[in-house]
């Protein structure tokens, strides 16, 4: 739970993000090495993240000496609402857009009408937004 920055995505999701968009612009098989020095972070804490995306099938392991990471579906099939909630648990802006809500169902607080709003924008954007859009057409073009 994240209390004091619920729309802040945890450093975990931002790299499991990274790296599936690295693999994305090599399309290739990418040396963990590589990739952690490209990202900028250590070789064993990319391996723990790149651990859950292959266990989800979003990337597969090449064994060997040529071995490494490379993407296990399509681009324009990865989308950022799947890979966050896979990270995160869920995309909820706050403990009232969560399934046992903050507030009581009853008698939402005073913030749920806007957190709900806000809540429907983000799940609109993430669900329409793949890797394939951020690496082809980073501007929306």
């Amino acid at each position: 739970m994240k209390e004091d920055n619920e729309v802040q995505l945890n450093q975990t999701t931002d790299y499991a993000l990274r790296i599936l968009i690295y693999l994305g612009q090599e399309k290739r098989v990418v040396p963990s090495s590589e990739m952690a020095k490209t990202i900028g972070r250590s070789q064993r804490y990319l391996l723990s993240v790149a651990r859950k995306l292959k266990q989800h099938e979003y990337i597969n392991v090449v064994f060997g000496p040529a071995g490494g990471y490379l993407l296990a579906r399509p681009l324009d099939q990865i989308i950022l609402h799947d890979v966050i909630v896979l990270m995160e648990g869920s995309t909820a802006v706050s403990h009232c857009m969560e399934q046992e809500g903050h507030c009581g169902e009853e008698k939402p607080c005073i913030l749920h009408n806007m957190y709900s709003s806000l809540q429907a924008i983000v799940e609109n954007y993430l669900r329409n937004l793949t890797v394939d859009m951020l690496i082809n057409h980073p501007t929306g073009d």
